[in-house]
């Protein structure tokens, strides 16, 4: 997931040059997963969703794991090379508050600002699904910073919230998060678009906008979802954003574009 995320980036440098039709090709490194389900309890369902981030020369993943009963955690593993990964016996972040518990932590996205990570994260408890917060130091230990973006209390995304990305550096002296916010549209349809987010100090977020900042593409391949991939990355040209776009089939797929 990272290394499709660098592609990106350089698709984003070429193409701001002028080239329209660019293909971008990328190269599968591993012919087998880098991470298996198993081992424990708390990881023997599924894998998925991990967030990456370079600290101390290695490559950290914090990733989403199911037990049997479908309960997500947050995990942790770490490598030297990015392919070959070491598992932590325990995750990270389990679904112990009110807002997590039942259905666990989902969507994780961390980032580094001022020797501080920031990770944002689904918390669902098989009723509503939050964006939350937590912080650390180390990227093992946390402290829960609660739900940031409440469900059902957006001026647009009157459902549920999601899978928060925060751009790593001020913008007109402000803080900024893309999430992705649920709304039921005029044809009786619930579907999935972007939002922007601000914040003064990292901890406290509020809506900065009262319509979606990125609309959905009828017929497209972001035609349903349109949900922020990892922490946007700071160009010349501007804030490039990569996201992960569904159909009304949901059937998904990666997509970028220059805020």
């Amino acid at each position: 997931m990272v290394w499709k995320t660098g592609f990106f980036a350089c698709a984003l440098l070429f193409a701001v040059a002028g080239d329209e039709h660019l293909q971008v090709a990328a190269e599968r490194l591993s012919t087998n997963p880098i991470l298996r389900p198993g081992g424990q309890t708390w990881n023997e369902f599924a894998l998925f969703n991990p967030t990456a981030i370079k600290s101390g020369g290695k490559t950290i993943l914090l990733f989403r794991a199911q037990d049997k009963n479908h309960t997500s955690s947050i995990g942790y593993a770490e490598s030297t090379d990015g392919l070959h990964f070491k598992v932590s016996a325990e995750p990270v972040l389990s679904a112990q508050a009110d807002y997590e518990k039942g259905g666990g932590l989902e969507d994780p996205r961390v980032v580094s600002i001022n020797g501080t990570y920031y990770l944002t994260y689904t918390g669902y408890n098989l009723r509503d699904a939050q964006l939350c917060l937590a912080t650390s130091s180390d990227l093992i230990h946390w402290q829960r910073r609660g739900v940031i973006l409440p469900a059902y209390k957006g001026a647009w995304n009157t459902k549920w919230t999601k899978s928060g990305a925060i751009v790593p550096a001020k913008v007109n002296g402000k803080w900024w998060m893309y999430y992705l916010g649920t709304r039921t549209d005029t044809d009786g349809k619930d579907r999935d678009y972007m939002g922007l987010a601000s914040s003064d100090d990292l901890l406290h977020w509020s809506d900065a906008t009262s319509q979606p900042v990125l609309a959905r593409r009828p017929g497209a391949f972001d035609s349903r979802v349109m949900e922020p991939g990892p922490s946007p990355f700071l160009t010349s040209a501007g804030v490039l954003l990569v996201y992960n776009g569904a159909n009304e089939a949901l059937i998904d797929g990666p997509g970028w574009v220059l805020v």
